[in-house]
């Protein structure tokens, strides 16, 4: 099924669902989950993991990425070196 330039258009800022402004997500205590945001973690990207800590640095104020966070993509563990 196809969809045509007019079923995708935006009018007025009608994105289709309600926006709530008033919103609110819980707040999640990073520290008492043992979450330094400050820190690289060995994550591999797109975990569960990973995305915890880029709430955390983000909820921090931090830049999202760290340059010795992991960027290995393999599946799998730590190899033995």
């Amino acid at each position: 099924m196809g969809y045509s330039n007019t079923e995708l258009e935006v009018e007025d800022g009608d994105v289709g669902f309600a926006v709530d402004d008033e919103c609110e997500f819980p707040e999640i205590d990073f520290e008492a989950l043992g979450i330094d945001p400050a820190c690289p973690t060995e994550a591999k990207p797109g975990s569960e993991a990973k995305v915890v800590m880029l709430a955390a640095r983000y909820a921090a104020g931090l830049p999202l990425w760290h340059d010795e966070d992991c960027v290995d993509h393999g599946p799998g563990g730590e190899e033995d070196e």
